[in-house]
């Protein structure tokens, strides 16, 4: 909300407006966003017009108890509106903001998370282990490099660049299709 707080409701039990857990996210202009890792069971993220997100655990929240402050961190994109977990990678962490670019977190890498939520993982009880194993094998994986697409996409960006954003036009192809021709 505008005033950084965060609420979650039974809404099963919403008639009697009594709110299973509310705890202010940010302090500095209010929460402008949160997402759910849906593969990390209680794994929230918040961000705010403060540049900042902010990590929760909210796996014991309920009943009186808030959700427990992991961390935060300055993105350095600018005032943050837009916060989203990476769907196929449950650890990456995106946000977007008046920065115009996206910022990425990899949360892989702290060790702090991994301690908190590294067990977690849905489906996956050595997730941690396998994306250890896959970084250190040769063996080719079924997702695609993510810096190989990247480098595919500012190749693209180039060709629109050098085109002016128009599309060639095939020989021998008219600016209408045949439907339109001219009798």
């Amino acid at each position: 909300s505008e005033d950084g707080t965060v609420s979650c409701w039974d809404v099963r039990k919403f008639a009697t407006e009594d709110k299973y857990w509310s705890f202010v996210a940010h302090e500095y202009g209010g929460c402008s966003d949160i997402s759910y890792n849906r593969n990390i069971p209680g794994m929230l993220v918040t961000c705010a017009v403060d540049k900042t997100v902010a990590l929760w655990d909210t796996q014991n929240a309920g009943n009186g108890t808030n959700p427990f402050a992991c961390g935060n961190k300055n993105m350095n994109s600018g005032k943050l509106y837009s916060v989203s977990f990476y769907p196929s990678s449950p650890w990456l962490l995106g946000c977007a903001g008046s920065g115009n670019q996206l910022a990425l977190w990899n949360l892989f890498s702290e060790d702090v998370f991994q301690l908190r939520f590294g067990e977690r993982l849905e489906g996956k009880s050595n997730e941690i282990d396998a994306v250890e194993n896959e970084k250190n094998s040769s063996n080719v994986s079924a997702e695609p490099d993510f810096e190989a697409v990247m480098a595919a996409s500012d190749a693209a960006s180039e060709d629109i660049k050098k085109t002016g954003g128009k599309k060639k036009k095939g020989k021998g192809k008219s600016k209408k299709g045949k439907a339109h021709k001219k009798r």
